[in-house]
């Protein structure tokens, strides 16, 4: 009997994980297939912001960073506090939204984040404004961040997608990009950036103008961004407690 017991949950280990991954390979296919269909409907917005985002730092005597020469603390750090999964999911990241929204029905309907990487490259791309002034008008947006999203994911690499993301996101105090808050902040290239003041940069983009403008707010971020790196793994809990003892300047 106990062996009956046995196999009967080794048979419905071995079905629910089939059937997970199943959902899983539907899921990516679905992504890919309308990603692919949404590319050939969009006009090429999403093909033309690459050459538009580098003419737009060429005009301004900015410096774009390909991502050869984007530091691999940067890489970390954005990926650990931003979208941990950005190089597994397809544009979006299920698991994410359903954690957000619970949060967000528990605490007032206050924002607490579920998107990827790529939809929140999709929103600056679109220019799609945050604030809507009704829930339809909020789901419409969130549709078309993901639309595009989707043709992010099909029409570039997570890397490119990635590239992209560093040179365009706001850092405060007037710092767009990477390059330009390494500068901005420390008055470094991203090159010579401390691993401290790297991971420090990467907490910004949550809320720049506040943390630019809120040094302890940022500090406290700071905080964050390594303990989050130490969950993912990216630092031990030394190297957590060294970079925190040692905050960056």
């Amino acid at each position: 009997m106990p062996m009956q017991r046995i196999y009967t949950a080794l048979r419905f280990a071995v079905y629910a994980i089939a059937g997970a991954a199943g959902c899983v390979a539907v899921f990516y296919l679905a992504a890919y297939f309308f990603g692919a269909i949404f590319a050939l409907t969009s006009g090429g917005i999403v093909a033309r912001y690459p050459a538009q985002l580098e003419a737009a730092y060429a005009e301004r005597g900015g410096t774009y960073l390909p991502f050869s020469a984007i530091p691999h603390c940067a890489v970390q750090g954005t990926t650990s506090v931003e979208d941990k999964r950005f190089f597994y999911n397809p544009g979006v990241d299920p698991i994410a939204l359903v954690r957000a929204g619970f949060a967000t029905f528990k605490n007032d309907h206050q924002d607490h984040g579920g998107s990827t990487i790529t939809q929140q490259l999709s929103r600056i791309i679109i220019d799609e404004p945050r604030a809507q002034p009704s829930l339809p008008a909020e789901i419409w947006s969130e549709l078309r961040v993901v639309k595009y999203g989707l043709i992010l994911e099909h029409d570039f690499s997570k890397q490119r997608i990635l590239e992209l993301y560093l040179n365009s996101v706001y850092y405060g105090r007037g710092a767009l990009g990477f390059a330009a808050a390494a500068r901005t902040y420390f008055n470094e290239s991203p090159a010579q950036l401390s691993r401290a003041q790297c991971y420090y940069l990467t907490g910004l983009p949550q809320a720049p103008s506040y943390f630019g403008s809120h040094p302890s707010a940022a500090a406290a971020r700071y905080l964050h961004v390594l303990s989050t790196l130490r969950r993912n793994r990216y630092l031990t809990a030394a190297q957590e407690a060294s970079l925190a003892a040692h905050p960056p300047s």
